[in-house]
């Protein structure tokens, strides 16, 4: 006959782990890297392009491609804020002045950039039309970017944006305002 072994005293007897107590890990896992990533000051890079002598970023993430202005065909009744349709890539794409979005005046120009943005395929593919695009400037952390109201008294964008990026120390990085792009569109597209 063999002993059995007996649980060692002090430790409670081990059982085993179930599906919902892996769950619970993974969930509490996720939720401190999704503080630890909220918390960092490196900040999100930002497509920053210029609609008038205003400076406007747009998150890299949501950006798919950028292209020259080209023409696009006006759609009558259609809301303000949409110049028209244009073919891509054979897909119709909705384009919406930025501008015109935000509530500011548009541009004289017929030049520009298209920003065409990253969504899903079950929602109509979008561009923005801007004057320039500039460049790619990292926002600071979110402590450091102040709300639209207090950086922007003049309604610089009103409520489709989410705060104000200062320039970087030295004048090496542009100012802009950060574009809420889900409460641009909600606002821009009914």
């Amino acid at each position: 006959m063999e002993a059995t072994p007996s649980p060692q005293a002090g430790r409670a007897p081990t059982r085993p782990r179930t599906e919902r107590d892996l769950r619970a890990e993974r969930t509490a896992a996720l939720a401190r890297r999704g503080v630890a990533a909220a918390s960092s000051d490196a900040g999100l890079e930002h497509l920053v392009c210029a609609c008038g002598g205003e400076r406007y970023g747009l998150p890299l993430t949501a950006v798919a491609q950028i292209l020259p202005m080209r023409p696009s065909t006006p759609m009558p009744g259609a809301v303000p804020a949409l110049i028209g349709l244009i073919a891509l890539s054979g897909r119709i794409v909705g384009v919406l002045g930025l501008a015109r979005a935000l509530g500011r005046p548009d541009s004289e120009t017929e030049t520009g950039h298209l920003v065409v943005l990253r969504g899903a395929p079950a929602h109509q593919p979008i561009a923005l039309a801007v004057d320039r695009v500039l460049g790619i400037a990292r926002a600071p952390g979110s402590a450091a970017v102040s709300p639209p109201a207090a950086a922007d008294p003049d309604g610089l964008g009103n409520e489709a944006t989410s705060g104000y990026a200062p320039g970087a120390a030295g004048g090496s990085g542009p100012d802009f305002v950060i574009v809420d792009l889900p409460r641009l569109l909600r606002r821009a597209l009914p």
